[in-house]
């Protein structure tokens, strides 16, 4: 069996023709698009025009009025000289009969001046009282019954030994105010325990002066030293 084909049929459109009020129109068209085109040329190469010549400007200067003269002063009036005094001769003066004596002579109607005699002089100023000498704090004295310090037991061990001197302020009630070391054993255990009894179970004598107790300052030495049996 033999397959046949079957070709869509061809068409054929006539070919437009160009019709003559068109091509009046394109070419009207062209001509108005070159005059425009020259226009522009015409109004590029075309010179500019002049500018306006500038205008006079009018001034008028003001004079100003001067300010009236002032009036001249009338001229001063002459003043009269004044009148000169006139000299008038006075008579000489007439010595008076009475002469006065001469300066080494005095007149004999005069009193003697009794001379004031010389002031005496005066009495020495009066010295001040001394001051009542001051008995210092006493610490010896056999009813005060002061303990000794308790030895350190380290120091006992260790074989420490020395005299500690210390500076105690007593008060007028014969406490210790206040303790320092005024010179050190050598061992800082054996002063400490020197001052600490002085401080908390001394007691002492207080100071006098005029009879009063009064505070003072005294110097305590405490000595530490071990027997043989030690």
């Amino acid at each position: 069996m033999t397959a046949t084909a079957t070709l869509p049929p061809l068409s054929w459109r006539p070919r437009r023709r160009w019709q003559p009020h068109r091509l009046a129109v394109l070419a009207l068209i062209a001509v108005l698009h070159g005059a425009a085109v020259a226009a522009l040329f015409v109004v590029r190469d075309a010179p500019l025009p002049p500018p306006p010549a500038p205008q006079a400007l009018m001034v008028s200067f003001i004079q100003e009025t001067p300010p009236p003269a002032a009036p001249t002063p009338p001229p001063p009036k002459p003043v009269p000289p004044k009148p000169q005094p006139k000299m008038v001769a006075t008579p000489k003066p007439t010595p008076s009969p009475l002469q006065a004596p001469p300066l080494d002579e005095a007149p004999a109607d005069a009193e003697p001046v009794d001379e004031a005699p010389p002031s005496p002089p005066a009495p020495p100023a009066a010295a001040a009282p001394a001051a009542p000498e001051v008995v210092p704090p006493d610490f010896v004295a056999a009813y005060l019954n002061n303990p000794g310090p308790s030895y350190p037991s380290t120091s006992i061990r260790l074989r420490e030994q020395g005299t500690v001197l210390l500076l105690v302020l007593v008060n007028a009630d014969g406490r210790a105010d206040k303790v320092t070391v005024d010179k050190s054993s050598g061992y800082a255990r054996l002063d400490e325990a020197a001052a600490d009894v002085v401080r908390k179970r001394w007691r002492f004598v207080p100071a006098k002066q005029g009879g009063q107790p009064v505070s003072a300052w005294v110097k305590v030495p405490v000595t530490f030293e071990l027997s043989k049996k030690h």
